[in-house]
């Protein structure tokens, strides 16, 4: 008995540890189960949201796509690949950089676009005032084509009138052809006339002319007499540098620079008879310093033109220029234009040079174109040309000209036979160089 009751109390605990463990075991799963119902919930609301997060995300990333591309067929599961192909920038491995060099390039490109239209509103404002400018200008060309309009009727009217003044004088002058053409042939026939007088008479007249000239030459004072006649003398050699000393000065109106040919006596001074040029002396000497009664002068190295003069100066040589004389002061007749500078263009301020030579040397220039009685020398400039014939057509202009030309070219000719006639020595520019040695 007491062990079926043992048993029993045994078999009773035993229940009763299985139903406590039964129902801590029910308690626990019951615990965890709404553990589990309410972890399943927060994970059913979470995968909800993240499902809705989801959904946010495709729509905005498909809203960024279509906006990115411009395509809204474009959705959230197309390749990016795809994207960057709609894009055309399958290239680029950064949108944000690359969106940031589109901007950099953006403000580059609104910069350039302010400055071109800074540009534009400058060359609009350059452009409004070249329209005025150009406004102003057509005004006043339209202004100035009208005053010119107004001239040239002004000058269309004057030439009319000139035209016929023209015709007026082209008629005169053709009148006074007429005029001179007669009288031409009237004073040729006059001419002729006298001519045939002269001619008849000229046997007379020559005879009475050596006559009259050998009673001129008893009576008149020859250049070439003078220009025989020693200048001065030598009065010492110092032997060095060439140097001598003259009995001549300032007195006597030497000046430095002047020349004198050297000669054993005045015997020795004599013309070339077949050139008429003074026969060089044994040295030419060159006045260096003057005092009132004596010059210092120096020897010149002869020209090789010249054939060399051994003899030696001596005291009392005597020494002579053609154009100069102590005493007495020759006159000169200068005419005509020269051509001093022999550049083929003779002129009158080149005969004034020729004037101006003459007075340094002591000479008196006399003015005028005629011969005198008391005329040593004549320096001719170049022979004028003989002028053509005028020809029929011949205007107011050619006939002063050619009356100019005849009259300077007659001059030349009378004064130069009028010269031959008396004897007086007529000299040009070079031969004048040469009898005073400058030419030499």
């Amino acid at each position: 008995m007491n062990q079926r009751t043992t048993g029993l109390v045994v078999g009773l605990v035993i229940f009763v540890i299985l139903t406590v463990g039964l129902l801590a075991s029910t308690i626990y799963f019951n615990i965890e189960m709404n553990d589990a119902k309410v972890k399943a919930k927060e994970s059913s609301d979470t995968a909800r949201a993240a499902q809705a997060k989801e959904g946010k995300i495709k729509t905005a990333y498909s809203s960024l796509t279509s906006f990115v591309t411009g395509d809204p067929s474009q959705s959230a599961d197309s390749p990016v690949e795809d994207i960057k192909k709609s894009l055309g920038a399958e290239g680029v491995t950064s949108l944000k950089i690359e969106l940031e060099t589109l901007r950099s390039r953006t403000e580059q490109l609104s910069q350039d676009n302010a400055n071109l239209k800074k540009q534009m509103a400058a060359s609009q404002s350059d452009a409004t005032a070249s329209r005025d400018e150009a406004k102003k200008a057509t005004e006043g060309a339209q202004a100035a084509s009208k005053r010119v309009e107004g001239d040239i009727a002004t000058y269309r009217t004057s030439s009319q009138k000139y035209g016929d003044e023209v015709k007026d004088t082209v008629a005169t002058v053709k009148k006074y052809q007429d005029d001179m053409d007669q009288r031409h042939r009237n004073e040729m026939a006059d001419l002729q006339g006298q001519i045939d007088n002269v001619s008849s008479s000229r046997a007379e007249l020559s005879g009475k002319v050596e006559v009259l000239q050998k009673t001129v030459d008893q009576y008149r004072v020859k250049p070439e007499n003078a220009a025989s006649l020693a200048d001065g003398r030598v009065i010492d050699v110092t032997g060095q540098n060439g140097e001598i000393f003259i009995s001549i000065g300032s007195k006597q109106r030497v000046q430095p620079g002047m020349t004198f040919d050297v000669y054993d006596s005045p015997s020795a001074i004599q013309y070339n008879p077949s050139t008429g040029d003074l026969i060089p002396g044994k040295a030419r000497v060159q006045v260096l310093k003057v005092e009132e009664n004596t010059s210092t002068a120096r020897v010149i190295p002869e020209n090789t033109r010249y054939a060399p003069r051994p003899r030696p100066i001596v005291k009392d040589d005597v020494i002579a220029n053609v154009i100069f004389s102590p005493d007495y002061r020759y006159k000169f007749l200068v005419h005509g234009k020269f051509d001093i500078d022999n550049d083929g263009n003779a002129t009158a301020a080149e005969a004034e040079f020729v004037r101006g030579r003459i007075k340094s040397w002591g000479g008196d220039v006399v003015e005028g174109d005629t011969l005198r009685g008391d005329l040593d020398f004549i320096v001719m400039g170049v022979q004028p040309l003989k002028p053509l014939d005028l020809s029929s057509d011949a205007d107011e202009g050619q006939y002063t000209s050619h009356f100019d030309q005849k009259k300077a070219f007659e001059t030349y000719q009378t004064l130069f036979n009028e010269a031959q006639t008396a004897r007086v020595p007529v000299l040009n520019w070079n031969r004048m160089q040469v009898l005073t040695n400058e030419g030499r």
